[in-house]
């Protein structure tokens, strides 16, 4: 939470996100002249699509990146917009493998996805108490099921492929059948870019970049409902409140001859907490990676989503309309790492052509409302190997293989919020990770 505390005041100066500028900025587009009217057709300029395409091809963007990379001097009170994180149509994935290297996250247009299941999510998460209680997994897993952070304002509910998707589900078969399909169809677009890799690396004469158990299994993949509110924050003072108040009635029983100091006392003690000037009293999910390939995202507004690229700019990323969000994940690293690297080797394992995972975090201003999101996780099995690391044991050389459920763990017991940023030892601004 501590990168909370230091970030807030500039993320939310303004207490609303900020949202794309309009597709034609002041810049690109001729003046108008109020006085006199062209017969000929103005030029439109670049669409939003056009800019980020460019801008991700553009060798100079990629040296100033790198420069910049270097240095560490990126300013965190400089929110940039999501002007320029790129917008690639459907039939042009083709450069994903090139743009994630350049850029923390892209929207894809022209999806052949089925509309977002929002109306879903709200559905499952606005459900009664003793709907959510029934949804628990029996071993209390956080990727299956349901969850709750409240402290925190946010709970959510992962879809489990298990038997059809009927396990850990509401009794509804439209609920069903649309949660579903948007799974399965995520999984296969996200898929569908993991080959985008293989291809090119086959156009270069490489190996395989994305293993194939990836591309064609779904693996542990799921796909989670989220649900950002004040009201769960205010529901976890009020149940922390009764519980005070309970310990506190039971004291006074025992004791029924207590001085008036000490209902005063009592008084004090079953106060609501005082909402902190930091922050921490808005819905949140502090900055992370998420450990696995891919990550699709969709959601309403207010936004609330930056991510972060490699050299600490943070983007404003919020919903854009018939578009959806991609980021990558730990085990992107791990494939585009330096032959016989492993990304735990350090720096040393990052290459022109490695995928850093995105560093994103999600905050609410105050008085913006709720946030409903969907995001569709790409894993894989537990068991796949996603890196080998070459070590030298009594005078001998051996590989040490790394499974997706090792590196889970592994990265769980990292301090903090398992935030794992590779290649950059500091946030925006300088301050320490």
């Amino acid at each position: 939470m501590a990168w909370l505390t230091s970030h807030l005041r500039t993320l939310f100066a303004n207490k609303t996100p900020k949202n794309p500028p309009k597709h034609e900025s002041s810049e690109l587009s001729p003046p108008k002249d109020k006085t006199k009217r062209s017969k000929s057709r103005r030029r439109k300029g670049p669409t939003r699509e056009e800019k980020g395409k460019g801008r991700a091809l553009d060798s100079e963007y990629a040296a100033s990146t790198a420069t910049s990379s270097s240095s560490h001097t990126t300013n965190s009170s400089a929110i940039t917009d999501s002007d320029l994180l790129p917008i690639l149509h459907y039939t042009e994935l083709h450069l994903v493998p090139q743009i994630l290297t350049q850029f923390p996250a892209f929207y894809i247009v022209g999806h052949p996805l089925p509309p977002a299941p929002l109306a879903q999510a709200k559905q499952i998460l606005t459900s009664s108490d003793e709907v959510k209680a029934k949804l628990i997994h029996p071993r209390k897993s956080t990727v299956r099921g349901y969850n709750s952070a409240k402290s925190s304002g946010r709970e959510w509910w992962d879809y489990s492929p298990e038997e059809s998707g009927t396990k850990l589900n509401l009794d509804d078969e439209e609920f069903r059948v649309a949660t579903k399909e948007y799974f399965e169809q995520s999984i296969a677009l996200l898929q569908r870019i993991c080959a985008e890799f293989n291809t090119a690396a086959e156009a270069e004469g490489q190996g395989v970049v994305v293993p194939e158990e990836i591309v064609k299994d779904a693996g542990f993949s799921t796909m989670r409902y989220l649900r950002y509110s004040p009201t769960l924050i205010d529901s976890e003072n009020k149940d922390k409140e009764v519980v005070e108040e309970m310990k506190t009635l039971s004291v006074a029983t025992k004791s029924s001859g207590a001085s008036s100091k000490s209902s005063r006392s009592r008084e004090s003690s079953t106060s609501p907490p005082a909402k902190k000037e930091d922050g921490t009293s808005l819905p949140r999910m502090e900055a992370h990676t998420d450990h696995g390939v891919l990550t699709l995202m969709t959601a309403t507004e207010p936004s609330g989503l930056y991510v972060w690229d490699r050299n600490g700019k943070i983007f404003s990323a919020p919903p854009i309309e018939n578009t959806v969000l991609v980021i990558a994940g730990d085990l992107m690293t791990h494939f585009t790492a330096v032959d016989g690297k492993s990304p735990l080797d350090g720096e040393g394992a990052l290459g022109d052509k490695t995928v850093l995972p995105t560093v994103h975090a999600v905050v609410i201003p105050k008085g913006a409302g709720e946030r409903y999101s969907v995001a569709v996780f790409l894993r894989p099995k537990k068991d796949l190997v996603v890196s080998k690391k070459k070590t030298k044991k009594e005078g001998s050389e051996e590989v040490e293989e790394m499974t997706f459920g090792r590196w889970a763990e592994e990265k769980g017991n990292i301090r903090g919020r398992r935030c794992w940023m590779l290649g950059q030892d500091k946030l925006s601004g300088g301050e320490d990770i």
